[in-house]
């Protein structure tokens, strides 16, 4: 299907008055209608400003300001550094074509002109032009709906005003980072004050990242409200959530999650977890890895969860992670892998104890490419002593 031009503006600069109305007349019947004229380049620089054409029609020869200066001048203008510039010359010797080249040009026309060559060549040059713009037009709003939608993924997650009132209520040091791997991202975390006594962490890793994951994450965050965590074990709330996001999530599509429950009265962490990567816990100094295992949310209808329990006193900690901490690697280092995530976190703390997140991520980026292949998002809890 031909572009329509119909909308388009063609300035043609010339100071003959036979050229300018034999070229306007051509152009007509090629269907633009919007065309202005100009007799030198002086006055053409003008025109642009005023009438800002999508095509100027330059002569070569011209008193006052030649064609070739008034290229020039132009392109000085970062505005007009992609307008398109047709010369018409009666000089079409590879000297002439290259001064016009040089001075801007976009392409040419050999006088006595041809209407047909004319007629084409100026339909190529709008059609391009306006192709390029509807690219550069889709694109900034690409761009805009993606930044809108990112401000969204981050409106999911705990603010840090947020994080202070319910590390100060259950005298908990709680830090965390974000981030994705392009625009948008498939990770989600959040934190839950149940009761006095209670508080809740969730962490979840949808498969791939980019729009598709996040559009998984603004499913799953309207799912959380639909099951109250207050009464319910780690285990039966994660396969609620399981059997929502079976419904909802396009085939193919899953998710690691981990879901614990801190009880402050009994100094207890309840957790259950589907296939996320093996938090580190820290209990009297010593770090190990927690078993994660479970299927995936989104794979199985009947997929049962189970609650495992173990002992968090004051003083302990719990470090949770999705999977780019592992699997991201540099050029010169291996991927740090499961088990190199204790190592990695001691040394952390060996940094500062009290708040090793940033030192651990700087370990992290320093043995790893950007951008990240995957999206990262890492959460230390540690209870005070």
């Amino acid at each position: 299907m031909p572009i329509s031009l119909a909308a388009s503006r063609v300035l043609i600069v010339d100071d003959n008055e036979f050229n300018r109305k034999s070229l306007a007349l051509m152009i007509r019947r090629a269907g633009l209608t919007q065309i202005e004229v100009a007799e030198n380049g002086v006055e053409g620089l003008r025109k642009v400003e005023s009438f800002r054409p999508d095509l100027v029609l330059l002569d070569v020869s011209m008193p006052v300001m030649d064609g070739l200066e008034m290229c020039r001048r132009l392109r000085e203008r970062l505005t007009h550094e992609e307008l398109p510039i047709l010369f018409q010359t009666a000089l079409d010797s590879d000297e002439e074509q290259v001064r016009c080249f040089e001075a801007g040009g976009s392409d040419f026309i050999s006088k006595p002109i041809k209407p047909g060559e004319c007629v084409a060549r100026v339909r190529h040059q709008l059609e391009k032009r306006k192709l390029f713009t509807d690219l550069a037009n889709f694109r900034a709003r690409v761009e805009r709906e993606l930044k809108h939608a990112k401000a969204m993924q981050l409106s999911l997650l705990p603010e840090p005003k947020e994080l202070e009132a319910v590390a100060e209520r259950y005298e908990l040091v709680l830090d965390a980072h974000f981030e994705t791997s392009s625009e948008l991202g498939g990770d989600f975390w959040n934190v839950y004050p149940l009761d006095s006594h209670r508080v809740a962490f969730l962490m979840v890793d949808f498969a791939g990242h980019g729009i598709t994951a996040a559009i998984n994450t603004f499913r799953l965050h309207t799912l959380i409200d639909r099951f109250p965590m207050q009464h319910m074990p780690p285990s039966e709330w994660l396969a609620g959530l399981n059997r929502a996001l079976k419904e909802v999530l396009p085939v193919g599509q899953f998710a690691t999650a981990f879901f614990g429950i801190l009880d402050l009265h009994t100094d207890t962490l309840t957790y259950a977890s589907a296939g996320a990567p093996n938090p580190v816990v820290g209990i009297a100094g010593e770090l190990r890895l927690l078993d994660s295992a479970g299927l995936v949310l989104g794979a199985s209808r009947r997929a049962v969860y189970a609650d495992r329990s173990l002992r968090l006193p004051r003083g302990s900690c719990l470090f949770l992670y999705s999977d780019a901490l592992i699997e991201c690697s540099g050029p010169d280092n291996e991927p740090i892998g499961q088990d190199g995530v204790p190592g990695l976190l001691r040394g952390a703390m060996a940094a500062n104890r009290a708040r090793p997140l940033g030192p651990l991520l700087e370990r992290f980026y320093a043995r790893t490419s950007l951008p990240l292949r995957d999206d990262l998002t890492a959460v230390w809890i540690a209870r005070r002593a």
